[in-house]
């Protein structure tokens, strides 16, 4: 009987033994480890979902940026050899000019020598070297030179540079810096950091750590949990419009400096013509009795779009058509807040804005408005994979104010209130 009594006891210790280690804690039983893997698995979807989004933001802002870059430099290089061009082909003009007068005029008289030296290029201070200034771009200071800052991203301070530094996450306080820093749960105190702390049970005091000891029930830790994705959303979506803001800002900026250094030497190399030829003209004339005559100098335009305040990249440039300015289509719809429909089968696109619908088609210079018929100064037409589109037409018909300013080369539209 005793011994029995003693392996009863036995058995019921190691019961005990069993039941005291084996136990599962509350807060560790199968239902909340699943809840603790659902919360983590919100953050990593969070994260993942936000990180795509920087990802494609900046993907895109820097192909504009390059882009423009490459259209601007080719403005540039295409100014540069025309202005060349045009003074190569004024200084072979009067090379040959005085050639042939020295057969009818004394090389030593007073007016003859004047003329040489007028029409000289290497002489500093003269006409022709004034001429040649305003397109050197290592004269310090000349349009040239300060136009090819504006374009170069390694002139510290200029136009170009500036809207580099703001697409740069690696430099420091720029707008895509301070993005790259909310998506990043690395950087102490960032959206993403102070959402995954709420979402990890080895964060103190966070959420998930709470739950995991016991301190919150699952209704209320699912509560919070959903409250702070909610404001985990708002916190990233004013970071997103915020880095668009301050990006389309610097963008503004910059394009606005660059157009306004491209129109500057643009104006002093025909100015500059203009006064060139006078005072060679004028010394010739002093040895002759009759001046010379240059062909004018045609510089090409570039058309810049400003839409609501915001400058405009296109992936093809605007050009104009029998006096009608054509953009690619897509661009200027969606900024007029236009939803765009593209039909592949008789290449027509339809644009809807409230209540309004246009229609145009390709080579067609018939459009409709609302289903009425119009006429279009140019019609439609791809230029290297771009459907473009009359500028005015698709503006004034969504109710956008459309205005030219001949001086800057820029349309400003204003779409209806």
């Amino acid at each position: 009987m005793k011994r029995t009594s003693t392996t009863f006891k036995l058995l019921l210790g190691s019961l005990a033994i069993t039941l005291s280690f084996g136990a599962v804690p509350p807060h560790a039983s199968a239902a909340d480890t699943a809840f603790i893997n659902q919360m983590s698995d919100q953050y990593h979807a969070f994260e993942k979902k936000h990180r795509d989004i920087y990802k494609a933001y900046l993907q895109n802002e820097r192909h504009l940026y390059d882009t423009y870059h490459g259209q601007m430099t080719s403005v540039y290089n295409e100014l540069m050899r025309v202005a060349h061009a045009d003074l190569d082909g004024m200084t072979s003009i009067l090379e040959n000019d005085i050639q042939q007068l020295k057969k009818s005029y004394k090389e030593s008289s007073n007016a003859f020598r004047d003329y040489v030296r007028t029409t000289d290029k290497n002489r500093a201070g003269g006409p022709m070297d004034l001429y040649e200034d305003t397109m050197d771009p290592n004269d310090a200071g000349s349009p040239m030179d300060l136009f090819e800052d504006s374009l170069n991203p390694d002139s510290a301070g200029d136009a170009a540079d500036l809207y580099d530094d703001t697409l740069n996450p690696d430099s420091a306080g720029s707008a895509m810096d301070l993005y790259d820093d909310e998506v990043n749960p690395d950087s102490a105190g960032s959206v993403m950091d102070r959402f995954d702390d709420e979402s990890s049970i080895h964060s103190a005091g966070s959420i998930m750590d709470r739950y995991d000891d016991g301190d919150l029930p699952k209704a209320e830790a699912e509560k919070l949990m959903a409250e702070a994705l909610v404001q985990a959303e708002a916190d990233m979506n004013k970071r997103i419009s915020d880095t668009q803001r301050s990006v389309q800002n610097r963008k503004n900026e910059s394009l606005r400096d660059i157009r306004d250094a491209w129109l500057n030497v643009k104006h002093a190399i025909l100015q500059q013509r203009e006064r060139t030829i006078a005072e060679v003209s004028a010394a010739r004339e002093r040895l002759t009795g009759t001046g010379i005559d240059f062909k004018p100098l045609i510089l090409d335009d570039w058309i810049t779009v400003v839409v609501d305040g915001d400058y405009l990249i296109f992936e093809q440039p605007p050009v104009i058509v029998n006096g009608n300015t054509l953009v690619p289509m897509r661009a200027i719809f969606e900024k007029l807040g236009a939803e765009v429909l593209w039909n592949a089968g008789d290449q027509s696109v339809t644009a809807n804005k409230g209540a309004t619908s246009v229609w145009l088609q390709i080579d067609n210079s018939s459009a409709k408005i609302k289903g009425q018929d119009q006429t279009l100064g140019a019609a439609p037409r791809i230029m290297n994979g771009n459907t473009m589109v009359p500028l005015r037409f698709v503006s004034e018909a969504l109710g956008a104010n459309v205005h030219w300013d001949d001086n800057k080369k820029t349309i400003t539209i204003t779409p209806a209130s």
